[in-house]
């Protein structure tokens, strides 16, 4: 069953039906999918579809060709990829013409030249006709860089897209039956990627969830991030401590690049914008500042890999040796609400930002320091919505939110010119807290708010 993407699946389909010559680009990391969009638009038009693979230009030329052949029921072989673009330009006087090209890297790995034959395939058979051709791949720094001034392709696409993974409210979509609060729970350790949320057995409880997929001798998801890494990187070994170090608590840049075996600096802010294009980490940005700011911390973003650095990884001599339900019970199930609670703080930043799109301004975590009072001063969430600065408290925890909490809030929000505050709770709401005039958002409100946006 093929569940969201809609903004997507609506621009492929606008280019395919557009009446001119029509070059797309999608791309994103492994899982995120990429093929399952793809199939879906040949499902409903009628497209030519190859996936390239990594047995070289020559043998994807005679499979390309025999696709062709096939598609076109003609007895036709080609000597070149030019050839290919070519017949299909004269094709297209006949016919709408689309062409899927899918994992598009196994070709530029095998010939780097594949670039300027589509660049001059497009300025000499395709620019003139309605043909839409669409290219996909998984290496999205390749992707990236093919894209670049001075490279061939570049200034030829007419439009690309790169896949995300889904947001908390998108994800719920593949286990809408379950609660909010366990919608919250499975968010935060599978995260967003299709492919991985795909796997999760809504009949099965999240425990039994993570058991089964991550932990048990042989789950699907056990080797995942390793396999991932080794994958996408060069050098595993030093992405890993890197992921390692932000996973234990080093956010900024010296921090992380101690912990990671005193990496150069230089070195590893490249290493850390790898896994920013991959979407394994983020940047932290403290409400108020600038993307060039010191106060720039970095998280891991994508759940499953924060779930496997602060849980998996430490512990792997003791899962080696233990019974999965008691490495899950002994290691896992008593730390897992605080897991949480910094992903719920993500959920509800996400929840504002869909909630009031096209008012917001900027919103972000804010912290700084007084000196003269000697104290830190943490602030979740602070959102600009039509010019008012609001701040947000988020409490993942058994108690309600009390007027405590709302004062010690009150207290944090004098060192900016907050108008009103906000509260996102797992358990509600003390009765007193309910008769203010502060904005209340419970688990369930996360979803039903936005049912109808």
């Amino acid at each position: 069953m093929f569940i969201g993407r809609e903004k997507e699946l609506s621009i492929i389909e606008n280019r395919i039906n557009s009446n001119r010559f029509e070059f797309g680009i999608l791309y994103g990391r492994r899982r995120i999918g990429k093929t399952t969009l793809l199939k879906q638009i040949v499902k409903s038009k009628n497209a030519l579809y190859f996936v390239a693979n990594s047995m070289g230009l020559e043998y994807n030329l005679k499979q390309l060709s025999q696709s062709i052949a096939a598609y076109f029921n003609e007895p036709i072989t080609f000597e070149d990829f030019e050839s290919i673009f070519k017949y299909l330009a004269k094709r297209s006087h006949d016919q709408k013409i689309i062409f899927i090209l899918d994992e598009f890297t196994y070709l530029m790995d095998s010939n780097d030249k594949i670039l300027t034959i589509i660049q001059n395939s497009i300025d000499q058979y395709l620019i003139d006709t309605s043909v839409c051709l669409i290219i996909s791949g998984s290496h999205v720094g390749m992707i990236e860089d093919a894209l670049t001034y001075q490279k061939p392709l570049y200034g030829r696409s007419t439009f690309k897209l790169k896949l995300e993974a889904f947001d908390y409210y998108e994800a719920s979509k593949f286990y809408p039956n379950v609660t909010s609060i366990d919608k919250i729970r499975l968010y935060s350790v599978f995260g967003g990627v299709p492919f991985y949320i795909s796997r999760i057995d809504p009949n099965q409880s999240v425990r039994d969830n993570i058991i089964n997929l991550i932990i048990e001798t042989g789950a699907i998801f056990e080797d995942e991030i390793n396999f991932f890494l080794s994958q996408e990187v060069r050098s595993q070994s030093s992405y890993g401590r890197i992921l390692n170090a932000i996973a234990s608590g080093s956010t900024r840049v010296n921090e992380i690049s101690t912990k990671a075996g005193n990496i150069p600096s230089g070195q590893l802010v490249s290493y850390l914008n790898v896994l920013i294009n991959l979407g394994i980490i983020e940047k932290d940005i403290c409400f108020g500042s600038n993307d060039q700011s010191r106060k720039t911390l970095y998280r891991i973003k994508d759940p499953l890999f924060r779930f496997h650095y602060t849980f998996i990884e430490r512990n792997k001599s003791q899962k080696a040796i233990m019974n999965a339900s008691l490495f899950y019970d002994q290691y896992i199930e008593t730390k897992l609400d605080e897991f949480i609670a910094l992903e719920f703080e993500i959920i509800a930043q996400r929840f504002l930002i869909i909630k009031h799109s096209g008012q917001l301004e900027r919103i972000g975590r804010y912290w700084a320091n007084d000196a003269r009072a000697r104290i830190d001063i943490e602030i979740d969430i602070v959102a600009s919505i039509k010019d008012k600065l609001i701040a947000y408290e988020c409490k993942w925890t058994n108690s309600p939110v009390d007027l405590q909490i709302v004062n010690q809030l009150r207290e944090k929000a004098k060192y900016l010119s907050i108008e009103n505050l906000g509260f996102f709770s797992k358990n509600k709401f003390t009765a007193d807290v309910y008769k203010t005039n502060y904005l209340l958002y419970t688990i369930d409100d996360l979803y039903s708010s936005l049912i109808n946006i």
